[in-house]
């Protein structure tokens, strides 16, 4: 190959690799505290009548435009062979985020909220009736080296809220 192909290849190449990766890079502050790889664990509630498992989660991040998807599984803890993939899309676009949730492939839930500080509070929409409705509000608390998240059924027994996921996670 002459130098001046191999030149110009090389430009084109750079450029292209170079702006799928710009491309790519999250410009929102808070969506860029994701971008680091997550384990930790917490307790999830399969239902109301049901004590409270202890489960281990891993998290690991693909940036997107002004967005995050990450990607692990969760698996009940002293039972190693019951878990689920978990995968989570988190964006945002004018003041506002919004995403999808879906545990096993199965059909994703839609998220949308607003976040204070460190907090990102986001409405939960099922596409299917989960503890008999469509709806569940998820906290999560990100200050950049860990995060938490809960998920409250606003319903729960008797029309009184009940947390039904409580999960730690640290930066890896």
């Amino acid at each position: 190959m002459k130098p001046s192909a191999f030149a110009f290849i090389s430009t084109i190449l750079a450029a292209t690799v170079g702006a799928d990766v710009r491309a790519a890079t999250p410009t929102d502050p808070y969506i860029q505290r994701f971008l680091v790889n997550w384990s930790g664990g917490g307790t999830v509630l399969l239902d109301f009548a049901g004590s409270p498992w202890s489960v281990y989660c891993y998290l690991n991040p693909t940036p997107g435009d002004n967005a995050v998807t990450l990607a692990g599984r969760c698996r009940l803890k002293y039972l190693f062979f019951l878990s689920r993939s978990i995968d989570a899309t988190l964006r945002y676009a004018g003041g506002a985020y919004s995403g999808t949730y879906s545990v096993d492939g199965g059909p994703p839930a839609i998220l949308s909220g607003r976040r204070a500080g460190d907090d990102l509070t986001v409405n939960v929409r099922w596409p299917i009736p989960i503890n008999g409705h469509l709806q569940a509000v998820i906290t999560i608390v990100n200050d950049g080296h860990n995060f938490t998240l809960k998920t409250v059924d606003p319903i729960g027994l008797n029309g009184t809220p009940i947390t039904t996921s409580d999960l730690a996670f640290v930066a890896q």
